[in-house]
């Protein structure tokens, strides 16, 4: 047993070894075709550079090694090779930007050829939420007034994905699919002259948002913001509700019964607006995210035919049991949401190397730009 162990700390140790020190040869080999770039020896780099770029270079190295070759073939006058240098280059490292200020003239030219914007970039979120039902026509199972009030709850967890087309580097087209709990508490007082009534609403809900969105394009923490529109699809709606009688007598009565289910008189489709921002947090090519989301609902999720009623056409068991019926509402939500963004990097050749940007689809438009 004692040998085993020995016989395979053994070979564990050599293999650390050789990998460092094959890490350490191509270490030297790097600074070696550096120095050969720096004397101005072009020639020679890519059969120096050759076995180490085919296995033994961190991500690190390989991508310095692209950078000193596609320097080299651009001196050389090889296009075809310094694009084909370049193109590896952002394979390596998606979110290299040639500068000015940093960058070789010459390379930050053949950069423009080229670039590694996702198409597509996916994102999850898990988060929580809370509901504000906003009246919009008082409903009442008598003729005398009630004394309506709301409170807050918490809905958790809210699970999403969605995934943003990307149109440049600051602007998207976003999606998302969202399952959504929502919860509400509301007071009723002075139901005939001095009963009151509290319920809890719980609903689940799928959401689907469809939004432009900015963002920033470069550094560790990129804020971003959007607006847009959203599909609302209820799935579900109950509620626990307790009823305080007062009697004749002046002493009171808590009444409570199972769950009443409200989804029957409840609009299955519903739509709202949707407004958000947060901040990206850059972890190697991902991102973690934080969103802050304000959902305003659009239209009157309480279907009127139906307020009153069970499917069997009977009165609802909210109305016989604790004498309530719902008001009209739409509700609107807050969440605050975190998640994790995984970017679908696709280095490419530009089709067309365009000055004019947008304006070249539109001669009439850039036609005009160029006369002011």
């Amino acid at each position: 047993m004692r040998l085993i162990r020995f016989s395979f700390c053994l070979v564990l140790s050599i293999v650390v070894f050789c990998a460092q020190a094959q890490e350490q040869t191509c270490e030297q080999t790097l600074n070696d075709a550096q120095a050969e770039f720096d004397a101005g020896r072009f020639y020679g780099l890519p059969a120096m550079l050759k076995k180490c770029l085919e296995g033994g270079f961190t991500s690190e190295q390989r991508f310095r090694a692209y950078y000193i070759l596609t320097q080299a073939y651009l001196v050389l006058d090889d296009p075809i090779a310094a694009e084909d240098s370049y193109l590896k280059l952002l394979k390596v490292n998606p979110e290299f930007r040639a500068s000015i200020a940093n960058d070789p003239v010459d390379l930050y030219y053949l950069s423009k050829k080229f670039t590694s914007r996702p198409r597509f970039t996916p994102h999850y979120r898990l988060g929580l939420n809370a509901s504000f039902p906003s009246t919009l026509a008082n409903v009442s199972t008598y003729a005398g007034s009630t004394e309506n009030s709301s409170g807050l709850r918490i809905g958790f967890p809210m699970l999403g994905a969605g995934i943003d087309f990307n149109i440049n580097d600051n602007w998207a087209i976003g999606g998302e699919a969202n399952f959504v709990p929502k919860t509400y508490s509301l007071a009723a007082k002075d139901i005939f002259g001095g009963d009151d009534i509290s319920l809890i609403e719980r609903s689940s809900w799928f959401d689907f948002p469809i939004y432009i969105k900015y963002q920033k394009d470069s550094g560790r923490l990129r804020p971003f913001g959007y607006a847009g529109f959203a599909f609302n699809l209820l799935l579900s709606s109950t509620a626990t509700m307790v009823a305080n009688d007062v009697l004749a007598n002046g002493s009171t009565r808590i009444t409570q019964g199972a769950d009443v289910d409200f989804s029957y008189s409840r609009n299955t489709l519903n739509r709202s607006l949707v407004f958000g921002g947060g901040v990206k947090y850059k972890l190697g090519k991902n991102f973690v995210y934080a969103d802050l989301r304000y959902m305003l609902g659009l239209n009157n999720i309480v279907i009127p035919d139906r307020n009153f009623y069970r499917p069997d056409g009977l009165l609802a068991e909210s109305v016989t049991t604790y004498g309530y019926v719902g008001e009209f509402f739409r509700l609107d939500y807050l969440s605050l949401s975190f998640g994790f963004v995984m970017p679908i990097y696709d280095p490419r050749r530009l089709k067309k190397v365009n000055a004019n940007g947008f304006f070249q689809k539109f001669p009439w438009i850039k036609k005009k730009a160029n006369k002011k």
